[in-house]
């Protein structure tokens, strides 16, 4: 009797299980679930592989300061070639490419955003941006990561297509974006908020699709890397309320700043597009690489990503001089224009952190790590012109929820004053070019 009771409650579960998988949405819902394991493994791996980049630089750096006017330019070099001559789509920072690829979704637009969100192009924008942190450009990994994510969730949404089981492609897009921005920066709320704020999706739409991305993601995250905060927990006094001025100013100079800074950006890919030539471009690739090199040279905390420099500025009282802030724009400029693989993101973090710290300098209020946060949203906002991803990122990044009216009061100035400057902000303004681009 056992046996048989034993029996009839396999062929349950079995029964059950056959019904669950002829579900389509039970399907989607766990081809999302694997989709965002699988993404997670992939962005945290490239986290490692960035950081390992960078510090090879630093120490390369230490030993044999003087090469980098040989190093840095040849790697830049190398950065741009992948890219040129393997997937053109792969460069800058991809934030763009994923804009563009989820309003370019019906059918004749479809060989166009296969290319944008290609895994072919995954490769091309790991390798490019790791050779060009090996060689000390001011560049950032997230925007690279939620390219990488999306074009993951979108390799499996074809998988579907092709099975003839329906499928919402912008759920896998939008859902992949915002689970590559928590990975990269273990933000999840600020994930949710990004694809809200940035990508113009109605929540209730993509609910489940982002929620179970975004948790599953992060929690491969954290199994590899374990809790951490991407710019640890720096110490803030108590924010009096006399705080709110300087946050009102430090937010509309970071966020004008960070606005021109977008406007920069949009000036250079202008001028490199009107060169024709892979030599002209070669040697543009080269020449900005001896910018760079430049740069460091003056100043060793103008190169790379900036994340060690602004934890000097949080946990060891670094000061920014009135040059830093201008350097670090110049050099992630300069990155730019070489056409090279790689992001804006942390790089404006990073200008911020510095502007912040400079305003401190000057206005002496007594809270000087809480001033660079303020910096940090303010500048992000000015160029991405979404105050409250930008908020909720550095609030997250650093777990100081006390601080939190203030960075939004930052964020909210910096929107004011950046909105005179261009209506726009560099993502929307290149997510435009990338939809006018010829379909092929």
């Amino acid at each position: 009797m056992k046996k048989k009771k034993a029996r009839s409650s396999l062929d349950l579960l079995k029964d059950r299980t056959r019904t669950f998988l002829s579900d389509p949405s039970h399907l989607q819902a766990f081809a999302f679930w694997i989709t965002a394991f699988l993404a997670g493994l992939v962005c945290v791996t490239y986290a490692g592989l960035f950081k390992g980049a960078e510090t090879l630089y630093r120490q390369w750096d230490a030993a044999h300061h003087p090469l980098i006017w040989i190093w840095t330019p040849f790697c830049l070099l190398g950065s741009w070639a992948l890219v040129a001559f393997l997937a053109p789509e792969a460069s800058g920072s991809g934030i763009p490419q994923v804009l563009a690829a989820n309003d370019l979704k019906d059918e004749k637009n479809r060989p166009w955003v296969d290319r944008l969100l290609s895994l072919k192009g995954v490769a091309v924008k790991i390798a490019g941006s790791l050779l060009a942190g090996l060689g000390g450009a001011v560049l950032g990994r997230e925007g690279p990561t939620i390219h990488i994510s999306a074009s993951i969730f979108r390799a499996v949404s074809r998988l579907f297509r092709k099975s003839r089981i329906p499928t919402d492609e912008s759920a896998w897009i939008v859902a992949g974006a915002a689970a590559g921005l928590a990975a990269a920066f273990n933000t999840p709320l600020g994930g949710i908020v990004f694809a809200i704020e940035e990508m113009s999706v109605h929540f209730k739409r993509f609910r489940t699709a982002l929620i179970s991305s975004i948790i599953i993601a992060g929690l491969v995250s954290q199994w590899i890397l374990g809790s951490y905060l991407y710019l640890g927990h720096p110490q803030i006094n108590e924010v009096p309320f006399s705080i709110f001025w300087p946050a009102l100013l430090v937010g509309a100079v970071a966020g004008l700043f960070g606005a021109f800074y977008g406007q920069c950006l949009k000036g250079i890919v202008l001028w490199r597009g009107r060169l024709k030539t892979k030599t002209q471009l070669a040697f543009l690739a080269f020449g900005c690489g001896l910018l760079l090199a430049g740069f460091a040279f003056l100043d060793s905390r103008a190169s790379g990503s900036g994340l060690e420099m602004m934890n000097n500025l949080l946990f060891k009282d670094e000061k920014a001089g009135w040059d830093l802030p201008f350097l670090r724009v110049a050099g992630s400029l300069a990155f730019y224009a070489s056409g090279g693989a790689g992001g804006i993101f942390a790089p404006s973090l990073a200008a911020g952190a510095c502007t912040g710290s400079l305003l401190d300098s000057l206005l002496n209020t007594g809270s000087p790590h809480l001033l660079i946060l303020l910096g940090m949203a303010g500048f992000l906002t000015g160029v991405t012109r979404t105050p409250f991803t930008a908020f909720v990122l550095v609030v997250e990044m650093t777990d100081h929820h006390v601080a939190i009216f203030p960075i939004m009061l930052a964020a909210l100035a910096a929107e004011l004053v950046a909105r005179p400057v261009s209506r726009e902000s560099f993502y929307e303004w290149a997510r435009k070019r990338f939809m006018a681009k010829p379909k092929v």
